[in-house]
C-alpha cells in the first residue's frame, strides 16, 4: 500500500497508473458540496487530465459507494475522546425514511444528487464509468457476509488495530462495530450476538424486543473501517480517492491491518488523499456543520492547483 498525498501525490500517482483501473469512492448519503466534490468530482478530474498529459487515456471505473449503513448521528460515552467507542444515536440512513408511507428514504434523496455530480465526469471523458453500489445492495455477497461475521465476533481485534494505529484511547466497552437493525422498531440499539453458523440473536434495548433470525434476513449498522475492507476485495480495487483527513485518523495503516486480519485477497493498495475542504468558519466543511457551499466545478479545479501543496483549503463564502 502507499498513499499519495495532495495534487503533487496525484501528479505521481498518474505516471503509475495505466489509466484502466477500478475506483473507490465512499460517502455518506447525506449532501453534497464543495468537501464532497474534492474527492469525488475534482481530483478525478484532475487525474484524468493528467494521465492524458502522459500519453495515455483515461478509462477509469469509478465506484461510488453509498453508505446506506452509516449510522445517522453518532453516539457514544464521547465520540470526540474515544471515536472507537462509537453507535448510531437512532438507526441507519437506509432506515431514515422521508415519507410517512417509508416507501423513500434519505438516500433516495441523495444518491441522484451525488451520483449527477460524479457522473460529470463521464461527459468530458468518455471511457470513463461510474458505478453507484449501495452497501445493502451487496449484503448478500459472501464477502461482505464473511467480514461482517468476522468484525461481529472479534471486535476486541478490531478495537486492538484502532488503539496500536491511532494512539487514541479504546474502552472496553461498549465495543461494538456491527449491530442489527431491530426488525420491530427500527433502531439500532443494544447487541447483535452469533448463536450459530449465521443464525443471530438481536437484543433491543430501544423496545426490549429479543429476535433471532439469520444473517441475510437484518439489517445492519456496520462501523465504516471494516466494512471498507469487502468492497475493496469484492470490486477489486486498484485505488482509492478520499480526503485528506482519513490520512490524519490513520486510516491508511488501519487498512493494512484489517486486510491481515480478514485474510482479505486484495490488490496492493494505493491511495490518493485529498485536501480537506475548511468552511467559511474554519471548520471542516459538513452539511451538519452548517457550514457547506457549493462552488463551481473549475473554481475548485483551480483552488486545487494554485494550493497544490496544502493539506486543506479554506472557502471564505458564507452557505
Amino acid at each position: 500500500m502507499k498513499p499519495f498525498m495532495y495534487y503533487k501525490g496525484l501528479k505521481q500517482l498518474a505516471h503509475e497508473v495505466n489509466g484502466n483501473e477500478n475506483i473507490y469512492l465512499g460517502i455518506r448519503p447525506y449532501g453534497f458540496h464543495s468537501g464532497n466534490m474534492l474527492p469525488f468530482v475534482v481530483y478525478p478530474r484532475l487525474l484524468c487530465e493528467e494521465v492524458i498529459r502522459l500519453g495515455k487515456v483515461p478509462s477509469f471505473n469509478f465506484y461510488v459507494f453509498i453508505n446506506d449503513w452509516e449510522q445517522d448521528k453518532l453516539d457514544g460515552p464521547n465520540p470526540i475522546d474515544y471515536p472507537f467507542n462509537v453507535y448510531p444515536a437512532n438507526t441507519t440512513f437506509q432506515h431514515v425514511y422521508i415519507t410517512k408511507d417509508k416507501k423513500k428514504n434519505i438516500v433516495d434523496k441523495w444518491e441522484p444528487v451525488i451520483m449527477k455530480g460524479v457522473k460529470s465526469i463521464t461527459s468530458t471523458f468518455k471511457k470513463t464509468k461510474v458505478y453507484s453500489i449501495r452497501n445493502s445492495s451487496i449484503k448478500s455477497h459472501p464477502l461482505m457476509k464473511k467480514y461482517l461475521l468476522k468484525t461481529l465476533r472479534e471486535p476486541g481485534k478490531i478495537a486492538e488495530i484502532f488503539r496500536k494505529r491511532t494512539g487514541r484511547p479504546v474502552l472496553d466497552n461498549p465495543l461494538e462495530y456491527v449491530i442489527a437493525v431491530c426488525p420491530k422498531c427500527g433502531l439500532v440499539k443494544g447487541q447483535t450476538r452469533i448463536l450459530y453458523g449465521d443464525m443471530l440473536e438481536h437484543s433491543c434495548e430501544a423496545c426490549g424486543i429479543v429476535t433471532r433470525r439469520w444473517y441475510k434476513n437484518f439489517d445492519y449498522w456496520f462501523y465504516h473501517k471494516p466494512l471498507a475492507i469487502p468492497r475493496l476485495e469484492i470490486f477489486k480495487i486498484d485505488f482509492c480517492i478520499t480526503g485528506g483527513d482519513h490520512f490524519a485518523e490513520g486510516d491508511f495503516y488501519i487498512r493494512q491491518d484489517l486486510i491481515k486480519l480478514f485474510g482479505a485477497k486484495i490488490k496492493p493498495l494505493k491511495v490518493l488523499y485529498t485536501p480537506v475542504i475548511l468552511g467559511f468558519n474554519g471548520e471542516r466543511m459538513g452539511k451538519s456543520k452548517k457550514n457547506d457551499v457549493v462552488l463551481p466545478i473549475d473554481k475548485l479545479m483551480n483552488l486545487v492547483k494554485k494550493n497544490s501543496n496544502a493539506n486543506s483549503i479554506k472557502i471564505n463564502v458564507k452557505p
